[in-house]
């Protein structure tokens, strides 16, 4: 019986030395395709299940929200400590209880080029709160109140009560993800 536990420990410890091993002549031809760069074909990478939805708005699965870090920018970001800081906006200040404004970092642009503006945060968020759109993440910005655009670079967020959270949820990808409507 000590015997068969000893090499049990044996097999098991040469399994772990050989798969951390760095041989990469070994490994299958699947796993060793051509890169997209290469290929100019898809990107393929590792996730414990599929994104539900690429919408921001679309969905509220940790996989989707995986994808989606990857293609959307936030207004805020949570810092290592867990810090919000400016992201996309570059500075951010409560005007009072009600009002925040967030000011926008200059030489951002959509992927397609076009300028990143208040009006496109706007339209953002107006469309996560939206009923007709109906975003599992609507909750995250119910207390908002009005969204107005004071210039290309600035907005003003009023919500109907207090919530000093609302850079927080800022900072989540379901908010201020950054969307262009065609």
């Amino acid at each position: 019986m000590r015997t068969l536990w000893k090499v049990g420990a044996l097999i098991s410890v040469i399994g772990l030395i050989g798969a951390c091993s760095d041989d990469v002549e070994n490994q299958d031809d699947a796993s060793s395709s051509t890169t997209t760069e290469e290929s100019g074909e898809d990107l393929i990478f590792a996730m414990s299940s599929d994104a539900v939805d690429l919408s921001p708005h679309g969905s509220n699965d940790t996989a989707s929200t995986q994808v989606r870090s990857q293609i959307y920018e936030s207004l805020t970001i949570m810092d290592e400590n867990m810090d919000v800081q400016p992201h996309l906006a570059q500075s951010f200040e409560q005007i009072d209880e009600h009002t925040w404004s967030f000011e926008l970092r200059e030489g951002v642009t959509f992927h397609d080029g076009e300028a990143l503006t208040a009006e496109a945060v706007k339209r953002s968020l107006e469309r996560v709160i939206d009923p007709d759109v109906a975003s599992p993440r609507a909750f995250l910005f119910d207390m908002i109140e009005s969204i107005e655009v004071e210039s290309d670079d600035e907005v003003t967020i009023t919500t109907s009560y207090p919530f000093a959270p609302l850079p927080a949820h800022l900072a989540i990808m379901a908010g201020v993800s950054l969307v262009r409507r065609r």
